[in-house]
């Protein structure tokens, strides 16, 4: 269970994404991904597996984790906190992956390449 602090912490992260405000990068994880904020902290968004009892596939899960820069955990936000919304965790993951592969910079490229053919 998320406490208020928490929340609002995960709303800042959320929104500061959309905005393109924190710098996301990329790991030797295909599904995780990293930003340094102010200096101190480490926030750490990432993508994981998880077998369902009456699932054919895997069910992928989400998780937010904030360290400070000794690496000591402060907190970590799932998609499974019944205060946060899987839609917006998961939305927050896309946005950070998108960032951190620089996804909206490759397509224009590619649409560069497709108007000259």
């Amino acid at each position: 269970m998320a406490d208020q602090q928490t929340i609002e912490f995960f709303n800042g992260v959320l929104s500061k994404t959309r905005a393109g405000k924190i710098p996301w990068k990329p790991t030797a994880e295909d599904s995780n991904f990293i930003a340094t904020i102010g200096g101190q902290y480490v926030l750490s968004v990432s993508a994981y597996d998880v077998e369902a009892p009456l699932a054919e596939v895997p069910q992928p899960r989400y998780a937010l984790v904030l360290r400070d820069r000794n690496g000591d955990e402060l907190t970590t936000v799932t998609d499974t906190d019944q205060e946060i919304s899987a839609n917006e965790i998961q939305e927050l993951y896309e946005t950070a992956r998108r960032k951190a592969i620089r996804v909206d910079e490759k397509i224009g490229g590619v649409l560069e390449v497709l108007s000259r053919l």
